[in-house]
């Protein structure tokens, strides 16, 4: 493979983690109006997960 599409996988890939434990810190401790365990679970799918997140779960967090 080129090196180029392995930066991308990699790039990808810690994109991923990153925005699921953000995803996850911010439905834990502010206050969501979805339900927690699903959403938690949500995230947690690869790389589906977090572009859920991005587009439908950000709209339920409550801001003060």
């Amino acid at each position: 493979m080129h090196p180029i599409i392995i930066l991308i996988i990699i790039a990808i890939c810690f994109w991923s983690v990153f925005t699921t434990s953000k995803a996850i810190y911010l439905i834990l401790t502010k206050d969501f109006t979805g339900d927690k365990p699903t959403w938690i679970l949500t995230v947690m799918i690869g790389i589906i997960g977090p572009i859920l997140w991005i587009t439908r779960g950000k709209k339920l967090i409550v801001q003060k």
